[in-house]
Formats: structure tokens, C-alpha cells, sequence
């Protein structure tokens, strides 16, 4: 009787398990119906990962990525609200299996024990949350949801019972909840594309090693599984008959292999080899016991996925165990905590009182003939990689211009920023952005894959808080030559080889911090070059309206009279000699604008004589100024106001 019941508690949990444990691929399936984008660049995946492997030596890089992960446990019932002790039993098994340290390697069969691989990558609890505050690394949240499905996700935000993620580029997210449809867990395969949902769902019973585990997944091999996939692995049978894993020390099977077998398990596929089905591999459906390798080529297709779509993970201080010293930056008018601790300014308020983002006036043009980048302008390399860099080998109607080595950028989809200076369009009428650009595929566009690098221009009315997307072309559209690809490292000869563009920016009217740049987001394809970057502008025709006496130029070109004289000669009827200081500048105290009736020049200082900024505008900006007492200098003549 005990023997049948073995037999049967067998055959239930074939019936459960044997056809999914993993809904990856059923979940990769989901989301590329939802975003048809996702999809798009999933498809470009297999290609780049080929390409930065052939680049990149990484058999003996001897260097360890370390990941740090926050655990979110989301819990209906006590049993599902699992222990820290659960929790810390996971990390431990991540670790032992993905630097090969596992108790049970030894159990590797003698014919793979060549192409087990210690894959250099560890886990760790963060330690700082993304507020840059200390944490344990594991959140609870209790829910009146009973079981979450693949199909919707729900576990992931907290609208529909879950929890947000942290941000998903800094971390590895993990939701532990009870997972219905019989799956033990799902994980995102990475992509170039941001995926809101990117992590890892593990089922409460399959997470680690000891409290609520249930056999025969207790081992804490569905998350080595799971987070294989995160980091670009595919199942050893590649998802269909005798399919294609992708990597070539694996031996082509036929499907997945379930319960434990033992010996050599052979496949009817070419490529099976003489020792079988690696049924051992962490990739495969077998039980958490029986499993025990990743290989050399899925070390580097990790490796790979970690510098091209989670690069992030390569440098952080997320699990150093002590925050760092709250410190701000001022950028482009906005303070902001690098989070390292060596910030600019050690007070928020000292880092406002100074951090004012006021915009110079157009036109500006820059040829870049000086060799150097000019004051003001900056670049933002999030990977410290190849970037943005001013170089005299090719120009539009010169020898030097600046541009990016797309050819030889080893990772892909990273984005590089050129950021002009803040702009004041406060007073403007029109405004338009012109430049000239060169770019050169490198693959045939009538190849079955289409590669590109990609060109973005981005504007923001608050200082670079917020940015809209005015600009963007790429492949075909962004190309300049003719023939349209050259697979080499490509550089203009000649004026023919560039086109000039031009983006009217009569949207930001009327705003005075305005900020622009432009982005190369690169896919291993061919150099972008941009020279005679321009903001053209036009000025409104003076004109003056009368208020209580005062004349003032309302900035717009229609006010009531078209010269000062002829306002002055209508709008004031008392002596003229009582235009004081009060009636040149007003209102006084001004809140946001002051209003000066003399025209040249407005030099604004501190009563300490430190000058803050200057215009010729008659309506002057002061929403960025402190409240107090200033001194404003016009024609050699000085006044005080005071910004309230």
C-alpha cells in the first residue's frame, strides 16, 4: 500500500509540474502582445548578446558583479508571510550555485565537469533603499488577494494588491506570494526596452530552503532558475523539439527532463552527444536536488545581459551596509543626492539658496573649433563608457565637430547625453534649433535583422526635471550617405556626407529655463557627428503700455503705444520729475517679474555686491532669487527692490 502510494504521489506531482514549473516563456509571451515594443527588441537580443561576446573576454575576467536584490513579500495567510530566515536561506543558495561553491557540484557528472562554470555573480540584501536610507532588503505587504496569476501581474503594484518595484535598474526585484496556475515561478528576460514588470515571482513554497519549502523544491533552485532567465538564459531544450538554447557546450535535447534521472538520458536529436541530455543544468525542469551546473556559455550570456541591459548593477554602494552622508548637486537647477556622499553641498537648504537654474539669452551657436566642449554645456555618460567627444578629423564646412564611436561601443542601448546651456526664451517671439549631422549604417538595412543607432533630441521647461521628446530618427532616416551602410568605422569626407536639420521650439515661449539635449542611444552599429548646433531667435517689437502713471514694455509687441515717448507723453499726467525709483521699477516688492522702464542693460546684484545674472529684458525673471533685498544696476543708475 505505502509503495502505491509513492507511485501516485509521483504521478500527481508529474501531473502538476510535468507540464510548466516555469512561466517564462509563457510570460515573454504576454508581454510582447501587450508591448509590441518589448517584443521588438527581444527579438535583437540573441544578436547583440553574440556580438558583445565576440568582443569581450570575460573566460578570465576575475571580476565579481555583485546584484543587490530586494525581496518583497506580499502575504494573504501567516504561512505565506515567510521568515527572514526563509529569506536569508535563498540569498545563500544564489550565491553557492552562480559562484559554483554548491555543496552538491561534486555530483556533476565527470564528462560536464569541463564546462561547469563559476559564473562570477553574486546576491546580496540591499542595504539601501532607493530613498538612500538603510533597509533589510525585504518588504511586507499584506493583501486581501488569496492567489496571483501570470496573466495580469498584480503582484507587482500596489494598486492591485501588491508592491511597486524599486527602481528596476538599480535592482533585482523578487516578489514571493502565492502563485496560482501551478507555476513555481516566472522571471523577465532582459531587453534595450524598460520593462515595468522586469523581476522575479517565486511561489511562497519554493523560496529557499527551510521554513514552509515543500519537496521536491526545496532547494532554492527555482530562483538559480528564475533569475537565469533575468539574466538572459534559456531553457537547455530551447522551448521547442531538439530547440537551440543558444549556448553550444549544452547538448541539444529534446524537452525538458522531469523528477531525477540518473545516468546517461539520451535524446533523439543531433547534437545530443554521446553523454546525453545535461538534465543536471539549473536550466532544466529536474528537481531541486539533481540540479547543479550553470556552463562556460552561460556564463557569458549572463555576463553579457549584466553590460548590455543591467549595467547599473556593475558599480553601486546598495549593499555596503551604511548609507552614505546625505550630500546635493546642483543640476540644471534642481538639487539632487548622487547618492555617494561627496556631493557638492552638505545642506538642501544651502544647495537652493544657490542652485538658481536662470537661463542665458540666444542666439548661441557652437562650431566646436575650440577642441574643447564650451562652458556651460555638459555630458551625462551613465555607462562611463564611450561617449560624446569633440574631435578635429571631420566638420560641416570645417575639420572638427562632435560625435560618439558607436562602432566600437561595447555595450548597446545605453544612452549618452549632450546637454546645451539653461536658456531664457521668456522674451522671445520665435526660436528654432538648427544643426548639422552625419551618421552611416553599418549592416545592410535589407538584412533579415535591422540594426541602428538612434538620435533624440529632448527639451524641458523646468530645468531638466521633466523632458519631451521634439526630434527622433533612426536607421534609414537618420542616414546621410550614400551608399546608406559602411561596415567600418565610418567617418565623413565630405560636406555631401552631412544633412542639417532644423526643430522649432515656439512651444517653450515664454518660459526662462528652458533646456536641451541630445541623445544617442547605440546598437553597436556606426559614429554620430553633430556640428553648428544653433538657437536662433527673434525678439517681439518693443512696445509700451501705461499702469498708474508708469510706462512698461509688456513684451508681447502689441502694447498700446509703439514708442516710450509717446506712452510717456499720454500716460502721465502729473510732473514728470516724480518718475522716482518707484515709478522705473515696479511692482516693488515683486514676487516673480520686475517691470524697469529705461532701456540697456539690467545687472541684478547682492547687497554685497555679487552679481547674480543680467538682461536686456524690460520684464526681469526673479522667481529663482531668495526672498530679500537686491540692488539693480541700469545705465549707471543703482536701486534697490525686494523680492517677496
Amino acid at each position: 500500500m505505502k509503495h502505491i502510494l509513492l507511485v501516485l504521489t509521483s504521478l500527481l506531482t508529474f501531473v502538476i509540474f510535468g507540464q510548466e514549473k516555469c512561466g517564462t516563456e509563457e510570460y515573454t509571451h504576454l508581454i510582447e502582445e501587450k508591448y509590441p515594443e518589448y517584443k521588438e527588441a527581444r527579438e535583437k537580443v540573441n544578436l547583440e548578446t553574440i556580438k558583445w561576446i565576440q568582443a569581450n573576454n570575460i573566460e578570465n575576467q576575475k571580476t565579481i558583479i555583485t546584484i543587490p536584490v530586494v525581496v518583497h513579500i506580499v502575504w494573504n495567510t501567516n504561512s505565506e508571510n515567510i521568515s527572514d530566515a526563509q529569506i536569508f536561506s535563498q540569498i545563500d543558495v544564489l550565491n553557492e550555485d552562480f559562484r559554483r561553491t554548491n555543496s552538491d557540484a561534486n555530483n556533476t557528472p565527470s564528462h560536464f565537469q569541463s564546462v561547469a562554470a563559476d559564473s562570477e555573480i553574486e546576491f546580496c540584501l540591499a542595504s539601501i533603499d532607493p530613498n538612500g536610507t538603510a533597509t533589510t532588503g525585504i518588504t511586507r505587504t499584506q493583501t486581501s488577494v488569496t492567489s496571483f496569476s501570470i496573466s495580469n501581474d498584480a503582484m507587482k503594484s500596489s494598486s492591485s494588491g501588491g508592491i511597486d518595484p524599486w527602481p528596476q535598474d538599480d535592482y533585482l526585484n523578487i516578489w514571493v506570494c502565492d502563485l496560482g496556475g501551478g507555476l513555481l515561478g516566472y522571471a523577465t528576460p532582459p531587453s534595450s526596452w524598460p520593462n515595468p514588470g522586469d523581476g522575479v515571482v517565486i511561489g511562497y513554497r519554493y523560496f529557499g530552503t527551510t521554513g514552509v519549502v515543500q519537496a521536491p523544491y526545496n532547494k532554492g533552485r527555482t530562483a538559480t532558475h528564475e533569475v537565469g532567465h533575468w539574466l538572459n538564459l534559456d531553457h537547455v531544450w530551447g522551448d521547442s523539439n531538439c530547440g537551440n538554447d543558444n549556448c553550444n557546450d549544452t547538448p541539444t535535447q529534446q524537452s525538458a527532463n522531469y523528477g531525477c534521472p540518473n545516468g546517461i538520458s539520451t535524446s533523439n536529436c543531433s547534437g545530443n552527444g554521446s553523454y546525453g541530455d545535461m538534465y543536471m543544468n539549473y536550466m532544466d525542469y529536474t528537481n531541486d536536488a539533481c540540479m547543479n551546473l550553470f556552463t562556460q556559455d552561460q556564463k557569458s550570456r549572463m555576463i553579457s545581459a549584466i553590460n548590455q541591459y543591467r549595467s547599473n548593477l556593475l558599480n553601486h554602494n546598495l549593499c555596503s551596509g551604511t548609507p552614505p552622508t546625505a550630500s546635493w548637486n546642483c543640476v540644471n537647477g534642481n538639487c539632487v543626492d548622487p547618492g555617494t556622499g561627496n556631493g557638492t553641498y552638505s545642506s538642501y537648504n544651502a544647495c537652493i539658496n544657490s542652485c538658481n537654474c536662470i537661463g542665458i539669452s540666444t542666439p548661441i551657436y557652437e562650431d566646436f573649433q575650440n577642441g574643447n566642449l564650451a562652458v556651460n554645456w555638459s555630458i551625462e555618460n551613465n555607462d562611463n563608457s564611450d561617449t560624446w567627444e569633440v574631435t578635429n578629423t571631420a566638420g560641416y564646412n570645417s575639420s572638427s565637430s562632435i560625435y560618439i564611436n558607436n562602432a566600437d561601443y561595447a555595450a548597446n542601448g545605453e544612452y549618452d547625453d549632450l546637454i546645451l546651456p539653461t536658456l531664457d526664451f521668456s522674451s522671445l517671439s520665435n526660436v528654432n534649433l538648427t544643426f548639422d549631422y552625419a551618421y552611416s549604417l553599418w549592416t545592410n538595412p535589407n538584412a533579415s535583422q535591422i540594426w541602428s543607432d538612434t538620435l533624440i533630441i529632448f527639451v524641458s521647461e523646468d530645468c531638466g526635471a521633466t523632458w519631451q521628446n521634439v526630434w527622433e530618427e533612426a536607421g534609414t532616416n537618420l542616414v546621410t550617405t550614400t551608399p546608406v551602410y559602411n561596415a567600418f568605422s565610418w567617418t565623413p569626407n565630405s560636406n555631401n556626407d552631412w544633412s542639417s536639420a532644423s526643430v522649432n521650439l515656439n512651444n517653450y515661449l515664454n518660459q526662462d529655463d528652458i533646456v536641451i539635449k541630445f541623445r544617442n542611444v547605440n546598437q553597436y552599429e556606426n559614429n554620430l557627428y553633430l556640428d553648428n548646433i544653433n538657437v536662433t531667435s527673434s525678439l517681439p517689437s518693443q512696445s509700451w503700455d501705461c499702469d498708474g502713471g508708469t510706462c512698461y514694455d509688456p513684451g508681447t509687441g502689441n502694447g498700446q503705444y509703439n514708442s516710450l515717448a509717446s506712452c510717456l507723453s499720454n500716460c502721465i499726467t502729473n510732473n514728470i520729475n516724480e518718475i522716482g525709483q518707484e515709478k522705473i521699477i515696479f511692482p516693488n516688492p515683486a514676487k516673480d517679474y520686475l517691470n524697469v522702464n529705461i532701456l540697456g542693460e539690467k545687472e541684478i546684484y547682492t547687497l554685497l555686491g555679487k552679481k547674480i545674472f543680467s538682461t536686456r529684458n524690460h520684464k526681469v525673471n526673479i522667481k529663482n532669487l531668495a526672498k530679500g533685498i537686491y540692488i539693480i544696476k541700469v545705465n549707471n543708475q543703482t536701486m534697490r527692490f525686494a523680492k517677496e
